[in-house]
């Protein structure tokens, strides 16, 4: 369903029930707008949340109960999360240590009651990239929200080196100008490296940015040699980077000379 983005009034609405209570959750997606993923339990809260965003341009996806929000960020990578922390089904703290283990170039705003000095603390070393406290101004967290896509845009949404490019909203790589069509888990692998702009990536790096994994493991390593060996066969002809092995560092990613 579609609502665009001078009719928030008119937002579909979904019925869900948690412990035997009814709750809506609405849902709004318009062409051409920048997703938001809104994860905030606040009835109040959220239908202004979501009124006020479609009003600036954005489109919507709330939810309410954190596991739902979960699904929602899989199925479909929001341009930015917007989270509250006390959630019915979970803490906020687990979500957003999720959402950083799936995909950490998402960012993540929390938005809370929480005022306490460790909560705020907490939130900005586990991920997130701001902490507002309720209650708030709109224009205020309008003017966050901004900010932070105009930084993920400015610095994920287009990627080259030599004759390949990922075009990073849409997940997408092309190399000599062709579509380049590789599994999700090469794409983020020639991605990680092409954010390092020709440095060296290590092994350590490359274990946290594209399995997720908090700490380098062995069976991880001949993983990652498998790897590097499909993209080197895959960045073929005239123009196309050299992937390096670097002993004892790691890779890179380079311009062949």
């Amino acid at each position: 369903m579609t609502v665009w983005a001078d009719s928030p009034r008119n937002l579909p609405e979904y019925m869900f029930s948690l412990a035997g209570i009814v709750l809506k959750a609405k849902v709004a997606y318009g062409r051409g707008m920048k997703d938001i993923l809104l994860v905030e339990d606040d009835k109040n809260v959220g239908e202004s949340l979501v009124d006020g965003l479609i009003q600036a341009g954005y489109a919507v996806n709330w939810h309410i109960i954190g596991g739902k929000a979960l699904k929602a960020f899989r199925e479909n990578r929001p341009a930015l999360v917007v989270l509250d922390l006390g959630l019915p089904d979970m803490d906020g703290f687990q979500i957003l240590e999720t959402f950083q283990q799936e995909d950490a170039q998402v960012p993540v705003m929390i938005l809370s009651a929480r005022s306490e000095v460790d909560s705020r603390v907490q939130g900005l070393e586990n991920g997130a990239v701001d902490y507002l406290v309720k209650p708030f101004a709109f224009p205020e967290l309008l003017a966050r929200i901004r900010l932070r896509l105009r930084g993920a845009l400015s610095a994920d949404a287009d990627l080259s080196l030599g004759t390949l490019h990922a075009d990073c909203l849409r997940r997408e790589l092309r190399l000599h100008g062709d579509l380049l069509e590789v599994p999700p888990r090469e794409y983020d692998f020639l991605v990680c490296l092409l954010r390092a702009k020709g440095q060296a990536v290590s092994r350590e790096q490359i274990a946290r940015d594209v399995w997720k994994s908090p700490q380098r493991m062995s069976s991880l390593d001949n993983l990652i040699d498998v790897y590097v060996s499909r993209l080197r066969e895959r960045l073929q002809g005239e123009g196309a980077p050299v992937l390096r092995t670097l002993r004892g560092v790691g890779y890179r990613l380079e311009e062949k000379r």
